[in-house]
């Protein structure tokens, strides 16, 4: 009987502990990416009072005899497995992810843990971390990196100041002239002939303009022509003294039969390099391409030319750009962080790289929605999320998997089982007043 008795307090045990996990699941339900936890009873042990027997000539087998001493706690499985639902929050720096990858965090200690929580925030120093506690989020810092050159990720490139730097400018080098000039447009031949701007950024990221004026280069020959750099203009649109180039005066031809450009002075190319003096110096060196040009009477009947003026190649490549302000953050499915900037430009911040295990199950809780490696959870094989076809949703989060159905029919069944083992015992006393009243 006393035998019941401890197998009684065993049980008491084990189902106490289930309560535990349970009430930590429930407590949890609101926990964002908690993942619930779910115990599983064992035997404990056994005490044999006759040995099984082979069977033998003379007699049959006999089975052994064997009395349980109670229930234990066999394991404490966590459903690592199971996704959460997603939850939009539209917080630019919420970050949720699907399949079985985690984040890398660098904790207070410098040591890595790993977690599917993506509530991030940025520092004063503008580096990614995680809002409750303020950890290092790791990943790659230059495009083209293997996923296991971890880094802090620095969002806002902040200075020494404090303030978050601008982009520089970039000069335009290129610049096209397309269109045509009509043989029939009489504002060729007028003082002044006819004014084309090309707006540019020079070499400071400053906006700058140039005024062209062609003409019929003053001459009986209908396929010669002059573009003349008349003005140079600052962002304000303020001319700027002085600034034209030197020689700023390009002898346009083109073939008398089928109008096809020929050459810009003398070059066949139509590429004419131009270089502006004095205050408007900082626009830089500009290649002025003629080449798109042609020299005909329009079918239409119309007398005047068509000219236009491009930054940039053909493939929209040398135009350059001003300077600008950071106005953004972008974070894409695979976990990059692109920096959006005012000058219509962007910029790579860094991305967010994940970790797998060969047994998720065996990480280890550590609190603060943290986990960290142990001998048999394998070491973590560091990827990008979109390696194993998961993917990052920003401005949303993975809620809690608890599902509370099922905690409370647990509950239920942990509560009649808590029951009926203290009933065991309390029988168990009852027998025990019975023999000890035996004695009267």
């Amino acid at each position: 009987m006393v035998r019941s008795l401890w197998s009684g307090v065993a049980g008491l045990k084990t189902h106490q502990q289930q309560m535990d996990v349970i009430g930590n699941n429930v407590a949890n339900v609101n926990t964002t990416s908690y993942k619930s936890q779910r115990s599983t009873f064992g035997d404990l042990l056994y005490q044999t009072s006759k040995k099984a027997y082979a069977p033998s000539a003379v007699r049959s087998g006999t089975n052994a005899k064997q009395i349980g001493l109670g229930a234990k706690t066999s394991a404490i499985m966590t459903n690592v497995a199971k996704q959460g639902s997603i939850q939009t929050t539209d917080a630019p720096f919420d970050v949720s992810i699907t399949g079985d990858s985690f984040f890398v965090i660098e904790n207070a200690s410098g040591q890595l843990n790993y977690s599917r929580d993506g509530s991030f925030t940025v520092d004063a120093n503008g580096y990614l971390v995680t809002r409750g506690n303020g950890y290092y989020v790791r990943g790659i810092t230059e495009e083209g990196q293997e996923a296991a050159n971890l880094g802090r990720i620095q969002v806002l490139p902040i200075d020494d100041e404090g303030n978050i730097q601008t982009m520089a400018g970039e000069a335009t080098t290129y610049a096209r002239v397309a269109g045509n000039i009509s043989r029939t447009d009489t504002q060729l031949s007028k003082e002044g002939g006819r004014t084309l701007d090309l707006e540019f950024y020079g070499t400071d990221g400053n906006t700058y303009t140039m005024r062209l004026r062609f003409t019929d280069a003053g001459d009986d020959n209908d396929t010669t022509y002059q573009a003349t750099i008349s003005n140079i203009y600052d962002a304000n649109h303020n001319d700027i003294a002085g600034g034209v180039p030197e020689d700023n005066t390009i002898a346009l031809t083109y073939d008398p039969t089928t109008g096809k450009f020929t050459a810009a002075d003398g070059q066949d190319n139509g590429q004419v390099v131009v270089a502006f003096q004095g205050d408007a110096a900082a626009a830089g060196t500009l290649t002025l391409d003629f080449s798109a040009t042609t020299n005909y009477a329009p079918l239409n009947g119309s007398s005047s030319s068509s000219l236009e003026a491009y930054r940039g190649d053909a493939e929209g490549n040398l135009e350059g750009y001003p300077e600008g302000k950071m106005t953004g953050v972008s974070i894409g499915r695979d976990g990059t962080i692109i920096r959006l900037f005012s000058n219509g430009q962007t910029m790579f911040a860094g991305q967010i790289v994940v970790a797998e295990f060969a047994n998720v199950t065996g990480l280890e809780k550590e609190g603060e929605n943290l986990y960290s490696v142990t001998g048999n959870s394998g070491e973590p094989n560091y990827m990008f999320v979109t390696d194993d076809g998961g993917y990052m949703t920003a401005g949303t989060l993975e809620m809690s998997n608890v599902d509370l159905s099922t905690e409370f029919t647990n509950m239920i069944v942990t509560q009649r089982g808590f029951q009926a083992n203290s009933r065991v015992i309390t029988v168990t006393d009852t027998l025990l007043d019975e023999l000890r009243q035996l004695k009267r």
